[in-house]
């Protein structure tokens, strides 16, 4: 398995998290931008984010976003999952217990594939006042000898 994988499974549970009202899913994994370290890689993202995805494009320098990523644990990543793949209406109907464990684990196992060995990090951050990130959102970064993805999940109308 690979990053492919794990992206195409991302992509399906956002679409059936994707609310029928203008509520938007958005789950992704991303390569982050080579940097000396953790933090400066997801400062880099998200002033790419601002010049490039979000419109009108503004440039917000890293330290406006006050971006921290704290070692977390495995436990940390599940209980993230779980609540991003069953966060809309239609996927709370889905069958608790069982169902849904194995959901998470079959995501968590190819991701496992593509990142096994990879330390976890919980990234807290502060858009810049007046800037719109999203309406909430859950950002996991991993790294292993130099190379980072972050795991990203949002709700935005």
């Amino acid at each position: 398995m690979s990053i492919h994988h794990c992206l195409g499974f991302l992509e399906a549970l956002a679409l059936l998290n994707s609310e029928a009202s203008d509520l938007c899913a958005s789950y992704e994994l991303l390569r982050l931008p080579d940097a000396p370290e953790m933090t400066a890689a997801l400062g880099l993202r998200v002033e790419d984010h601002a010049l490039h995805v979000i419109e009108p494009a503004r440039d917000l320098p890293a330290p406006l976003w006050h971006i921290k990523a704290a070692p977390c644990a495995r436990a940390h990543l599940q209980q993230v999952c779980q609540r991003w793949f069953f966060s809309s209406q239609h996927m709370q109907a889905a069958p608790p217990g069982r169902f849904r464990a194995q959901l998470v684990a079959a995501f968590l196992e190819s991701l496992d594939e593509a990142l096994g060995g990879f330390s976890l990090h919980a990234v807290t951050m502060t858009p810049p006042a007046g800037f719109w990130y999203a309406i909430h959102w859950d950002e996991i970064a991993f790294e292993r000898d130099g190379e980072r993805y972050l795991l990203h999940f949002s709700h935005s109308d």
